[in-house]
């Protein structure tokens, strides 16, 4: 019995230390500067689209500095799309409504959005 309970808290721990590695990884991953631009970008389409009482963006601003949403990263800022739709849309398994592109300058104090309006062809975030 001891030899179990010994087994099962060196699993544990062996866990512990991979779940930390994992994490610092992936924090090392995204810089600060794309998590505050993946941030104004969430805020922007969050604002123009009537605020979170009518407006969620899609899962992927909210993860990662918007790892998955960013379409590019370049000396001159970031670039965002992303889908969205009516608050709840997702957590109801409907589809999104809106699509949303923004623009933030390298150090966020400018933003663009350059594209909300209805879902185009050849997104599925």
């Amino acid at each position: 019995m001891a030899f179990r309970i010994q087994s099962v808290s060196s699993l544990i721990g062996i866990s512990a230390m991979f779940v930390a590695f994992a994490a610092s990884s992936w924090a090392q991953s995204v810089s600060e500067e794309q998590m505050r631009a993946a941030n104004m970008a969430r805020m922007q389409a969050e604002l123009v689209n009537g605020g979170l009482g009518k407006y969620s963006p899609a899962n992927c601003m909210h993860q990662g500095g918007g790892s998955d949403c960013l379409e590019s990263n370049t000396s001159l800022g970031f670039r965002f799309r992303f889908l969205g739709g009516a608050a709840g849309w997702a957590a109801r398994g409907q589809r999104a409504t809106i699509e949303t592109v923004v623009f933030v300058s390298p150090d966020g104090r400018v933003s663009k959005v350059e594209y909300n309006g209805p879902v185009r062809s050849g997104i599925n975030r």
